[in-house]
């Protein structure tokens, strides 16, 4: 793995582990975050999930909207000198 590519994962790694409910941020938030560290805005893409939880006393079907993953995209240049994109993804829950 390119050296770039670990020193990128690391610093990306770190700012996301800086939070303690990832459900309690926004893309805004991310983008801001690692621009400053990264000097550069990376691509934030939130996932969202849709389930559905059937009370069983009442037969009521509840609908839950819920934020299922993070996927930030980077930008590094390879070892072949060319621009590469990373993308990592975060799990929520």
């Amino acid at each position: 793995m390119n050296e770039i590519v670990q020193l990128r994962t690391q610093q990306i790694n770190d700012f996301i582990s800086s939070f303690e409910n990832l459900n309690d941020i926004d893309v805004d938030q991310i983008e801001e975050g690692l621009s400053l560290i990264l000097k550069e805005k990376p691509a934030v893409d939130f996932e969202y999930g849709v389930d559905y939880v059937l009370n069983e006393s009442t037969g009521d079907e509840e609908r839950k909207h819920e934020l299922k993953k993070i996927h930030i995209l980077y930008s590094y240049i390879g070892d072949d000198g060319n621009t590469k994109i990373g993308k990592m993804s975060y799990i929520v829950g």
